[in-house]
C-alpha cells in the first residue's frame, strides 16, 4: 500500500453508508419502523389543523356547511359559537394525537441511533483489532483515532439528529403535498414548479458538499496524528527545546482543517438562498389564488377556489419551507456522513485484513512446538525488498534459537510472521506439521508467550497486567509467573503490591520492571513456545542479569525464539542463526560459529571491545 492512500481509499463499496447499515441495523430496524410509522402518523394529523381552520372560515364567512369526510353532519353543531367551540375542540384532539405520535416517534427514532451507532462503534474497533501489524505501521495512529472516535461521532450525530429529521421532514412534505392537492390540485402544479429548481440546485451542492467534507475528514485525521505524534513524544520534544517546532506543524494541520472546514461552511451556506426561492412559489400562488377567488378559475384552471380553501392552502404553502429545507440540509450532513462512513468501511475492507478463520480451521489445544519454516518470503507493501527472503528453517520441539543480526535483517519478522501478524508471501510456516494458515488464530497465539523489545503495559495494576496473558488465571498462577520472571520481589515492595496501579504505559515502572512484568505476563498460561524480541536490550547490566536468570530457567522443555541485539542474551542457545538481508547467513552453536570467523564471529569481537573497553573506565 502506497504511502498516498488514504483509509477512506480502501474502501470498496459504492454506498458506505448503506453498506455500514446493511451490517448493523437490522437489530434497529423495528425501532425504526415504529419511528417512521409515528412521524407519518403525526404529520398526516397535525395536517388537519390547517384543513380544520380553512372549512370553519368558510363556514363562518362563507355559505359552506363544515363538512369533514367521515364526519356525520349530525355532530356539527348548527350555530356559529357552537361551530368555533366544535372546531377547537378537534384542533385540541388532533394536537394531543399527534404530540402521542411525535414522542413514539422520537423515542423509537433515539433507540435505533443509539443501537446503529454502538455498533458501528464496536465493529470499527473490532475491524481495527483483526488488521495486520502493517497496517498500524503504515497509519497514523491519530488518523485511526479519528476514524474509531469523530468519524463514528459524526455518524452518531446523523444517524441520532439529522435522520429523525430526515425522516421528519420527508413525510411532513409528503403530507402537506397530499393535502395540497386535496384541496386545489392545479394550485398545487402552480407551486410545485419551483420545486424542480431548488432539488436541482441542492443537489448540485450536495456533490460539491460530500467533496469539501471528505476533505474535511481526512484534515481532522491528520490533525488528529499529529497531536497524537507530539504529546506522546513530549520528553524528545522538551529535550530538544522543539516546541516552536511542533508548534508550528500543528498550527499548520490546524490550518489545513480550519481551511478545509471553512469549505465546508461556505458550501453550507449556499443552501440557504437557493432555499428561499420555494417564498417565490408563495408569492405566485398567493397572487394566482387570490386572483382566483375572486374571479373564479383563471387560464386553463377549472377547479373552483373559495377563500377557506385559500386560506388553508397559504397555510400549507408556509409550511414547505421547513420540511423543504431540513431535506436539502440532510443531504449535506448525509454527504457528511457518507465521507465519515467511508473511513470506517476502509477499516473493514483494509487491504491489510486478516482473513476469518476458514471454517476447518484447526484448534490446537497442545502442542510439542516443533516449528518450520518453508521457503518463506516477506516484503512489506509499498517496498520492493524482501525482508524475509526464502527461508527454510526447522525448529524442534524443546529447542532454544537465537536470531542475530543488523537492524533490519528481518529477525523480528520472522517470528511475527509465526504469529500470524503478517501473511507470508510465498512459502507456507508449520507448527506440530498443521500449516498456520490453517490453525484458528487464537488457538495458535495461545501456545506462543511473546515479549517485545518496548514492553506495553495497560493502565491497571501489576496483577491485571500479568493475568492479560492467561484466561482468567488464579492469583497462585499470577504469582508464580511473576517468580519466574525474577518480577515478585519488586512487586511486593510497591506500595499495595500486586494492585499497585502502573499508570499508562507502566510510567510509575522502571524499564526493567516493565519487562519483568512483561515476561510474566508471557508465560503465565505456561505456553510450550515462548519469544523474546531483544528482550534485554533497554535494561541496565543488573537488571539484564535478572532477566537473563528468567530466561534460562524458562526455556528448559519449551520451544524459545530469542531476538537479541546483546550476543550475550544468545551465547547458551542451542542454535544461533545469523541474518542478512533476509536471509539465513550462518548457523550453529556460540563457540562454532565464533571459531568459524564469520558474522557472527566479527559481530561478538566487537560486542566483547565494547564490554572490555566498558570495564577499563
Amino acid at each position: 500500500m502506497s504511502d498516498a492512500t488514504t483509509i477512506a481509499d480502501q474502501a470498496d463499496a459504492e454506498y458506505p453508508l448503506v453498506h455500514l447499515l446493511r451490517g448493523v441495523g437490522r437489530d434497529s430496524a423495528p425501532y425504526a419502523a415504529l419511528g417512521i410509522l409515528g412521524h407519518t402518523l403525526a404529520n398526516s394529523i397535525g395536517q388537519m389543523n390547517a384543513l380544520l381552520v380553512g372549512l370553519a372560515f368558510d363556514s363562518v364567512f362563507g355559505s359552506k356547511r363544515f363538512s369533514l369526510p367521515g364526519l356525520p353532519q349530525s355532530l356539527v353543531p348548527a350555530g356559529t359559537e357552537g361551530l368555533l367551540w366544535f372546531v377547537f375542540g378537534l384542533l385540541v384532539a388532533v394536537k394531543a394525537v399527534d404530540v402521542a405520535s411525535a414522542l413514539v416517534a422520537q423515542w423509537s427514532l433515539g433507540v435505533a441511533a443509539q443501537r446503529i451507532q454502538h455498533d458501528i462503534r464496536v465493529a470499527g474497533f473490532d475491524a481495527a483489532q483483526r488488521l495486520e501489524l502493517g497496517f498500524f505501521d503504515s497509519e497514523a495512529t491519530g488518523d485511526i483515532m479519528s476514524v474509531l472516535n469523530n468519524d463514528v461521532n459524526t455518524l452518531e450525530t446523523f444517524f441520532e439528529n439529522d435522520l429523525e429529521q430526515a425522516v421528519y421532514s420527508v413525510v411532513n412534505l409528503v403530507s402537506v403535498v397530499a393535502f395540497m392537492a386535496y384541496v386545489n390540485w392545479q394550485l398545487t402544479l402552480v407551486l410545485l414548479g419551483f420545486v424542480p429548481v431548488v432539488v436541482g440546485a441542492n443537489g448540485w451542492l450536495a456533490k460539491l458538499f460530500e467533496t469539501a467534507h471528505g476533505r474535511a475528514r481526512q484534515a481532522e485525521g491528520a490533525l488528529n496524528a499529529r497531536l497524537e505524534t507530539s504529546l506522546s513524544g513530549i520528553s524528545v520534544v522538551k529535550a530538544f527545546t522543539g516546541e516552536a517546532h511542533e508548534s508550528e506543524r500543528t498550527a499548520a494541520a490546524s490550518r489545513e482543517h480550519r481551511d478545509a472546514s471553512y469549505d465546508v461552511m461556505r458550501i453550507a451556506a449556499r443552501r440557504w438562498p437557493v432555499n428561499s426561492l420555494i417564498a417565490g412559489g408563495w408569492m405566485v400562488a398567493s397572487f394566482v389564488g387570490g386572483y382566483w377567488v375572486l374571479n373564479g378559475p383563471p387560464l386553463f384552471f377549472t377547479v373552483p377556489l373559495s377563500g377557506g380553501a385559500l386560506l388553508t392552502f397559504l397555510l400549507y404553502t408556509r409550511g414547505l419551507n421547513g420540511p423543504l429545507g431540513a431535506i436539502t440540509g440532510v443531504v449535506g450532513y448525509y454527504k457528511g456522513a457518507e465521507a465519515a462512513a467511508e473511513r470506517v468501511v476502509g477499516l473493514q475492507q483494509s487491504e491489510w485484513r486478516v482473513d476469518d478463520d476458514p471454517d476447518d480451521a484447526v484448534e490446537l489445544d497442545a502442542i510439542e512446538g516443533r516449528v518450520e519454516y518453508d521457503d518463506v518470503s516477506f516484503a512489506y507493501p509499498g517496498t520492493d525488498e524482501p525482508v524475509v527472503d526464502s527461508v527454510s528453517l526447522t525448529v524442534e520441539a524443546g529447542e532454544t534459537v537465537g536470531f542475530v543480526g543488523q537492524t533490519g535483517a528481518g529477525k523480528s519478522t520472522l517470528v511475527k510472521l509465526l504469529m500470524r501478524f503478517y501473511r507470508p508471501d510465498s512459502g507456507t510456516i508449520s507448527v506440530d506439521g498443521h500449516d498456520i494458515a490453517t490453525i484458528t488464530r487464537k488457538s495458535l497465539r495461545s501456545q506462543i508467550g511473546y515479549v517485545d523489545q518496548d514492553p506495553f503495559l495497560f493502565d491497571g495494576t501489576g496483577r491485571e497486567n500479568i493475568a492479560y496473558g492467561g484466561e482468567d488465571p488464579p492469583d497462585e498462577d499470577i504469582v508464580n509467573a511473576a517468580r519466574e520472571a525474577s518480577a515478585h520481589e519488586f512487586i511486593t515492595g510497591l506500595e499495595d503490591g500486586y494492585d499497585t496501579e502502573v499508570g499508562e504505559r507502566g510510567v510509575r515502572l522502571s524499564g526493567g520492571q516493565r519487562q519483568r512484568i512483561a515476561i510474566a505476563r508471557a508465560i503465565v498460561d505456561d505456553p510450550p513456545v515462548l519469544v523474546f524480541d531483544e528482550a534485554t536490550s533497554h535494561v541496565d547490566n543488573e537488571t539484564e542479569v535478572l532477566i537473563q536468570r528468567a530466561l534460562d530457567r524458562l526455556t528448559e522443555d519449551r520451544t524459545t525464539f530469542v531476538i537479541a541485539h546483546r550476543l550475550s542474551t544468545v551465547r547458551d542457545a542451542d542454535r544461533i542463526l545469523v541474518l542478512d538481508d533476509g536471509r539465513v547467513v550462518e548457523q550453529g552453536d556460540h563457540e562454532t560459529l565464533v571459531d568459524r570467523g564469520g558474522t557472527y564471529a566479527d559481530l561478538w569481537n566487537v560486542q566483547v571491545g565494547e564490554v572490555g573497553a566498558d570495564e577499563s573506565l
